[in-house]
């Protein structure tokens, strides 16, 4: 969710003279009841009963947690002029399935003017665990309670952690109006005007612990930053490189094949995941009674990455940096910034023709460099490539085309990164509303990427 910008499911703007302007724990626990100390003094005294110690939790095949965070437009929206309340939708399609003798279903569901709620859901059903009025749903700590509390209270063999909501890939703006926040990077709060920032997802599965199965059902998430701060500590990673429709995940159909496949391996989650995203584009969208939206126009993506391979991305990424700057591969790379897939802009409303969408397909890029380049850097972009392909996208598919730029979605390799704009003169003070330094994130600081983005920066605006 995610999912932003297209389709008028949002406005994303940011305050920049001549763009539209972007509209973007408190922990708690169960209380504990402690166990009565029964007294012996020799003498015959009235027996005293101790309570019965709470009996553990079986442990299940899977836990599904998902942290759904509706403390914005997400609570209700519009769609094609249709009003959609998206987190009630999928909530509802979870308790088709509900908790089973096999997976837990828990959710945080943060709800706009209401704080939040912890929910083990049911078949047709919820029971409410707590309820905090004032909940901070952009606060990473309060992410970080529900994790380790789900594990705690409903330990499984398996873990599957969903995060819901809007999401703007790695940049975290600051936050510049009163009358609400820009997109920040991930799970932002309209209320509390919090976020996740881009680091602290890292730190939010170091302190929750293994997860199996990571997604992202956010925007423009599938990204090589956002994925290096997260690699450690998942198996599998699932997001979208662009804007994700407001509409989401069917999950009814994903707790049933998850009960159905309790032993599934992470190829073939990744199959079910990229099956069903061809399956929603290829058949369309069912809103109220028998009205059906057609997506054949609309540009879609979804991947599933391998995190233990984002170790090896930064060699990769330096060979192909180095070869292009030391053989001075300018006409090349100003090639690629003008044809590689891009993903949405900062200002999806007015920038059609995407001259500030800082996100590219990083096999697309190598790809297109490849094209124009002299040898070193060919085999480098080819390398890169053949790494992205066999080794660190599990499973990708792209969709449809982009109309207005060209821009053939089925090319995309399944990761994006950032690459310099395609505008020759950037908006005056876009580089303030960064609250993040590029530079200081985790994979600029393992590899030469920022660098190569700099240089490409001056030679595609000499």
């Amino acid at each position: 969710m995610r999912r932003t910008l297209t389709l008028a499911l949002l406005a994303l703007t940011f305050n920049f003279p001549g763009l539209s302007r972007a509209k973007a724990p408190d922990s708690f626990e169960l209380n504990s009841v402690s166990a009565l100390e029964i007294q012996d003094s020799g003498e015959k005294k009235a027996e005293q009963v101790r309570p019965s110690a709470p009996a553990p939790a079986a442990v299940k095949e899977w836990t599904v947690m998902v942290f759904m965070n509706a403390k914005n437009n997400l609570s209700e929206s519009m769609l094609y002029g249709l009003s959609g309340k998206w987190a009630q939708k999928d909530l509802e399609e979870m308790k088709k399935i509900g908790t089973t003798d096999k997976v837990n279903v828990v959710v945080e569901y943060g709800f706009s003017g209401q704080g939040a709620k912890r929910l083990l859901v049911g078949k047709d059903s919820e029971t409410v665990i707590s309820h905090d009025p004032a909940a901070d749903m952009g606060d990473y700590k309060r992410v970080i309670e529900f994790g380790k509390w789900a594990k705690t209270n409903y330990p499984a063999k398996h873990y599957m952690f969903v995060l819901w909501n809007h999401g703007l890939g790695w940049i975290d703006p600051k936050h510049t109006t009163s009358a609400g926040i820009a997109g920040k990077g991930i799970l932002f709060d309209d209320e509390t005007k919090n976020y996740v920032r881009t680091r602290q997802l890292g730190d939010i599965l170091r302190q929750t612990g293994y997860m199996d199965v990571f997604v992202m059902n956010a925007c423009l998430m599938q990204m090589a930053e956002v994925g290096y701060e997260v690699k450690d500590n998942t198996g599998l990673i699932v997001a979208s490189e662009e804007t994700m429709l407001a509409y989401g995940f069917d999950y009814k159909k994903l707790l049933a094949y998850i009960n159905a496949n309790t032993g599934a391996t992470n190829e073939q989650l990744s199959d079910f995941f990229i099956n069903w995203e061809k399956e929603f584009f290829a058949t369309g969208a069912t809103l109220i009674g028998p009205i059906h939206i057609p997506l054949s126009s609309i540009g879609g993506a979804l991947s599933t990455v391998r995190p233990a391979a984002l170790n090896d991305l930064p060699a990769y990424l330096n060979v192909f940096a180095e070869a292009a700057m030391r053989n001075n591969e300018t006409e090349a790379v100003k090639y690629a910034i003008e044809t590689a897939v891009r993903f949405s802009s900062l200002d999806p409303k007015n920038d059609k023709q995407k001259l500030i969408a800082p996100y590219v397909d990083l096999y697309d890029f190598a790809s297109e460099v490849s094209k124009v380049s002299g040898y070193e850097t060919q085999m480098a972009a080819e390398k890169l490539m053949k790494f992205i392909k066999s080794k660190l996208v599990m499973r990708s598919v792209g969709l449809n085309k982009d109309a207005v730029n060209g821009y053939d979605y089925t090319k995309v390799g399944g990761i994006a990164i950032t690459m310099t704009m395609k505008a020759k003169i950037l908006p005056p003070g876009l580089g303030a509303i960064y609250e993040t330094k590029y530079s200081d994130l985790s994979l600029s600081k393992a590899s030469l990427w920022d660098e190569f983005v700099e240089w490409s920066d001056a030679a595609w605006r000499k």
